[in-house]
């Protein structure tokens, strides 16, 4: 039986499945594409065209050139496969798949993960993934002996070339000006681009795999002279806010009160900060990182020594509690706790808490606190693209609230409130840090700062979520909010000016403060301390202008 079913199997020459699928790719996997394009050159009808057979040329040259007995079905199930699946993510969300977005997929959770794989993803990936996959598998393919394959394939891929070639030429002024006007636009070719980042993603993690780890500030010391018995210990809290855009903060003006409880604390807020990446696993290891974000890579962030190992080395207590997707190598070598792997039940669900999980055992560890520390909170935040997910019902405050993964079943107005829903939440959370910090007043001195991680596309330019390449991320990507508290406590002993600060806000600040600004709070001398980028250092009393 099995034998007269496979004789009912499509027959087709190789070349014919290769020139199919290119047909496939271009035409019905590249909606993304199209939209820019159709955009781009509006009113150039023949350059649309020649782009179109130009491209078509291409892609048929590419897939032509696996096909070959063994290694055509596979590979083209794979690339198909890879095509459908980015295909969804940019249509859907306006990302780009390139090298950081996909070392952010890769190390991201389950739970989190789950939010993307909705029940329309899979149908999407049935219906134009398997079903092109399962065709590929079962077609008899009918191949030519070795050496005319490769006579054919020759007389496919060169004719090809020459035509994507000449198309090119044909209207070469017109494409260089918009590649050069949309840098964006050709990396959302599907699937040249999203395959060509992850063969880069993955050569360059094999040889991130032997890397050593260099110190950095062994000369680190707390500098001020008093003994713990002159002085209380220094107590700072980072928090590590998640995928927060500043454009939704009302201390900077958004005419929404999402930060009812911050505005009502002694805070100074940055209105100009700007982040170091799009991306979770990019942003926070560099704005832990000694280099400043025009110089900072991900082999340098794994291979020296940050923050927390410099405050360390100046013999200050330093911890890490974590409630989203992991510390991204910040905290490897001092003591962390993942909350998010607690499924703790009064916070926690799906793999997921609330950021409620952080404060509930801060005011018992600031106890037992007995000398200088640093202890950073990472936030769940506003992660999405389940924004109801983050703030419990008490906080719903802006409804009607987007209440799926889906943004296709929600209108634009639903997804901002539960969006602004889950900052109303963070507002809270970080008065409770402030809050805690100030009834332990009698005995440390203490601060707070928080800085988001990178922000969030709530829709503008058809974009969503985070993650576009930072060269022509939208504002909403790397504008973030940056907030300051300082105990009355420590500003006397520090010398702090708190007043100098808020009248610096303005200014243009960025994560590469962090760094040298929780050194300059410490009170930290270390060579590797950048006064020009301590926040601090020209604000405390007797300090020069």
């Amino acid at each position: 039986m099995f034998k007269t079913l496979l004789s009912f199997r499509p027959r087709m020459r190789s070349e014919w499945l290769s020139i199919l699928t290119a047909v496939y790719l271009l035409f019905f996997m590249n909606g993304t594409f199209w939209d820019k394009s159709s955009v781009f050159l509006k009113g150039d009808a023949l350059a649309l065209l020649a782009l179109g057979i130009g491209l078509l040329a291409g892609f048929i040259a590419l897939i032509v050139t696996f096909s070959a007995k063994y290694v055509i079905k596979p590979v083209l199930i794979v690339i198909v496969l890879a095509a459908v699946s980015g295909a969804w993510f940019m249509d859907r969300f306006g990302v780009i798949i390139d090298g950081e977005m996909i070392r952010n997929a890769m190390e991201t959770n389950q739970a989190e993960a789950g939010h993307l794989i909705t029940p329309a993803f899979i149908l999407h990936m049935l219906l134009f993934g398997a079903l092109p996959a399962l065709f590929i598998a079962v077609v008899d393919i009918v191949h030519r002996p070795i050496l005319k394959k490769v006579a054919v394939n020759l007389m496919i891929i060169l004719p090809c070339l020459v035509v994507f070639g000449l198309a090119g030429l044909s209207n070469s002024g017109t494409f260089i000006f918009n590649i050069r006007q949309h840098r964006d636009w050709f990396r959302t070719l599907n699937p040249v681009f999203p395959m060509a980042s992850a063969a880069g993603f993955l050569i360059g993690e094999s040889k991130e795999q032997n890397i050593v780890v260099q110190s950095l500030g062994t000369d680190a010391k707390v500098a001020d002279d008093l003994t713990f018995g002159q002085r209380k210990p220094r107590v700072t809290i980072v928090v590590v806010g998640e995928t927060a855009r500043a454009q939704n903060f009302q201390l900077g003006g958004y005419a929404r009160e999402t930060n009812p409880e911050l505005s009502k604390r002694d805070i100074v807020y940055f209105d100009n900060t700007s982040s170091c990446g799009t991306a979770t696993a990019v942003s926070v290891p560099c704005m832990f990182s000694v280099y400043s974000r025009k110089d900072y890579s991900h082999a340098k962030g794994l291979a020296t020594e940050d923050l927390m190992d410099v405050l360390t080395h100046a013999g200050i207590k330093t911890e890490w509690w974590d409630n989203n997707t992991g510390d991204k190598h910040v905290a490897d070598r001092i003591k962390k706790t993942e909350f998010f792997k607690s499924n703790d039940p009064r916070f926690c669900d799906g793999g997921e808490c609330l950021d409620q999980i952080l404060v509930d055992g801060l005011d018992a560890w600031l106890e037992k606190v007995d000398g200088d520390a640093v202890l950073v909170l990472h936030q769940l935040g506003n992660h999405g693209p389940a924004y109801y997910l983050r703030y419990p019902q008490d906080f719903a405050k802006f409804t009607p609230d987007c209440r799926s993964v889906d943004f296709d079943t929600c209108t634009p107005e639903t997804i901002t409130n539960a969006y602004d829903n889950a900052l109303l939440y963070t507002d809270h959370i970080l008065a409770e840090v402030i809050d805690t910090l100030g009834a332990h007043g009698d005995r440390l001195d203490t601060a707070m700062i928080y800085m988001s991680d990178h922000g969030e596309s709530l829709g503008e330019n058809g974009l969503y979520l985070h993650g576009a390449p930072y060269m022509f991320a939208p504002t909403e990507q790397t504008h973030v909010p940056f907030v300051l508290w300082v105990s009355p406590g420590l500003r006397q002993s520090s010398g702090i000016d708190t007043s100098c600060l808020a009248a610096n806000a303005e200014a243009a600040h960025s994560h590469d403060n962090l760094f040298h600004s929780v050194l300059g709070l410490m009170q930290v001398d270390t060579q590797v301390r950048d006064p020009a980028l301590d926040i601090f250092a020209a604000c405390r009393t007797g300090a020069s202008s």
